[in-house]
């Protein structure tokens, strides 16, 4: 039993470097072609290469592990990986960075499915509940400790080494263990036209999730550094919104379980907007200091790192609680990849023709089409609620929507959409008929 759990958490030693990594390099990023004299929106596009790479691991990489297996696959993604990252280092060719990049972040997303369907079979005998929340804590350290590595002023070749190194590190208890390899992952069944209708909140909210923090992660340090911070200032703005995420998320999961996710939405898309209204004000007062990014930081780690949880939970919520919500999560971490690719993309080309508050100015749009889409749904009563679990969304792939502990106990039935929907439409029925009627006028 103990060699179990100890093989069980070493696979945690693969997801800390895989995570280290990632934080490093999507941080990193931006960094190094804005000091290139690149454009910000070169710089967007760059950096939504990532992201389609993720979107075609979530199409061709079960092919890959269903050919060769889970271990050679990680062996054969973790190699690409480490050549995508080096081969960095050999040219400054634009193009050449971008297919790199399309290709390092199709072998992160795969390397992850393979190590998150390992720990979704290994948690079968003990609570997902405590798998999922450790997966949490390792997701907050490593991706900040990932961050904290900026302020060393890496060069542009130390910076692609490393990550090199870390997903070689992470290969090292995946390729080794004397294990058997857990079965294949069912393919991604999305659906979203449906879940728009069933949920629309929980869709359009993974949606705006993406296109906030991966904005946010992908061009913050492109637009601090053209403000003449310098990386180490920016390296701590990173991680000061870090923690702050890690620590509001039992705070904002407690609120919306008694107030509701419809509220707990709204009013953490509010605090992240107030937070870009307020870093815009105080530029436009001509103040330069750093700590008016500090403040705005703080404001997104309380505002944006909860939004997509709280988007699972209100799917949870309109749908049977004895039904598997496997599928539906899956649809809205599709949705959010969909806002990660769009996210600098679109930050670019704003911050190239609005300037120096084109960067908040985008906070401030979609933080608030998010609050008034939020205000004006419906709300869920209490005694519906299904209970809140913090997803990681920044940096987890696809198989951790089976870690879900809402899944463990009374789910019997599989995801039927015409059920779900008749649930959904039942409950506003509800809340249409538990409204006072108005008092006639005299």
């Amino acid at each position: 039993m103990a060699e179990q759990s100890n093989k069980f958490y070493s696979l945690f030693f693969s997801v800390f470097f895989l995570f280290a990594g990632f934080g490093l390099f999507l941080n990193s990023a931006g960094v190094e072609l804005s000091q290139m004299g690149v454009n910000n929106t070169a710089i967007g596009i760059l950096n939504a290469a990532f992201f389609i790479g993720a979107t075609l691991s979530a199409v061709v990489a079960h092919r890959v592990v269903s050919g060769v297996g889970h271990i050679r696959g990680f062996s054969v993604f973790g190699a690409i990986f480490a050549i995508a990252a080096l081969g960095h280092t050999m040219t400054d060719n634009l193009w050449v960075w971008g297919v790199l990049r399309v290709l390092l972040g199709f072998c992160y997303y795969s390397l992850l499915m393979i190590v998150e369907s390992w720990l979704v079979e290994r948690s079968a005998a003990v609570a997902r509940a405590k798998t999922l929340a450790l997966y949490n804590v390792v997701y907050y350290i490593s991706f900040t400790a990932g961050i904290g590595l900026l302020s060393f002023k890496l060069s542009s070749h130390d910076i692609f080494t490393l990550a090199a190194i870390m997903v070689m590190m992470a290969m090292l208890p995946v390729t080794m263990t004397g294990s058997k390899a857990p079965e294949q992952p069912p393919r991604q069944r999305i659906s979203l036209p449906r879940l728009f209708a069933i949920a629309p909140l929980a869709l359009v909210g993974s949606f705006v999730a993406g296109l906030l923090m991966n904005g946010f992660f992908t061009m913050a340090s492109v637009f601090l550094l053209q403000q003449q911070f310098n990386v180490r200032q920016i390296s701590f703005y990173l991680m000061i919104a870090m923690a702050l995420g890690f620590v509001v998320q039992l705070p904002i999961a407690r609120f919306s379980d008694h107030f509701g996710r419809r509220s707990a939405i709204g009013i953490c898309s509010v605090i992240s907007a107030v937070g870009a209204v307020t870093g815009i004000v105080l530029m436009f007062m001509g103040i330069q200091a750093m700590w008016i990014h500090y403040v705005t930081a703080v404001f997104f780690g309380i505002g944006l790192f909860t939004l997509y949880a709280l988007s699972v939970a209100r799917a949870n919520d309109q749908i049977p609680h004895e039904m598997s919500t496997v599928e539906v999560s899956r649809s809205l971490l599709f949705s959010y990849g969909m806002g990660s690719l769009l996210a600098p993309i679109i930050l670019g080309l704003t911050m190239d023709q609005i300037g120096r508050y084109g960067f908040y100015g985008y906070f401030i749009v979609f933080a608030s089409i998010l609050a008034v889409f939020a205000w004006r749904q419906q709300a869920v009563p209490e005694d519906r609620r299904s209970m809140h679990v913090n997803m990681p969304a920044t940096a987890a792939g696809p198989a951790v929507a089976d870690l879900d502990p809402r899944n463990d106990c009374g789910v019997t039935r599989p995801f039927d959409e015409e059920e779900a929907q008749a649930y959904a439409n039942q409950i506003v029925q509800e809340q249409e008929t538990a409204k006072p009627e108005p008092e006639p006028t005299v």
